[in-house]
This record gives structure tokens, sequence and C-alpha cells, in this order.
């Protein structure tokens, strides 16, 4: 399982990489990438709420993640092409 997750997240990592490339030429196009820990939603409450509930206050907040999403879309100057941003608690 472990193999599976860490194929996933690099081949990500290589399309988005891939793509700011491709888009390296137009000014107003970036491509962002985000990784993120475990994220307290729905998803989470619905496949194993015992987990949910005995880890929910380390998990990430929604609203943390979107407040992250949108700093990295509005602050073009901190996040340019390319950049990846690992966001694992809310301490960040």
């Amino acid at each position: 399982m472990l193999t599976c997750y860490c194929a996933s997240k690099f081949g990500l990592l290589g399309l988005a990489e891939s793509l700011a490339l491709e888009v390296s030429e137009y000014e107003n196009i970036r491509v962002l990438t985000i990784f993120l820990g475990e994220v307290a939603t729905k998803m989470w409450q619905e496949y194993d709420f015992r987990y949910y509930q005995k880890n929910r206050s380390k998990m990430l907040q929604p609203h943390d993640v979107a407040e992250k999403i949108a700093e990295m879309i509005f602050d073009n100057k901190t996040y340019r092409n390319g950049d990846t941003f690992e966001m694992y608690s809310s301490d960040i």
C-alpha cells in the first residue's frame, strides 16, 4: 500500500513539474502543487469513524487548507510557477 501511495505522489509531482515547464512561457499561468496530510473531512468520518474520532484533533482543518490554497493562488511573488508546498498539520 505504501508503494502505491509513494508512486502516486511522485507521479503527481512529475506531472506538475512537467506541466510547469510546458507553460513557463506564459506569464499568466502557474502550476502549483500542494501535498496534504490527513484532512478532517466527511470522507474520514465515513471511512473509519473510530480513527477519525481518535485523530481529528491532529488532522488538518479544511478551512486551513483552503486558506493556504488561496494564498498560493493570489501571492504570485512568493509562489512561483512549479512550486510545491507540503502541509501536514494546521501549525504551518
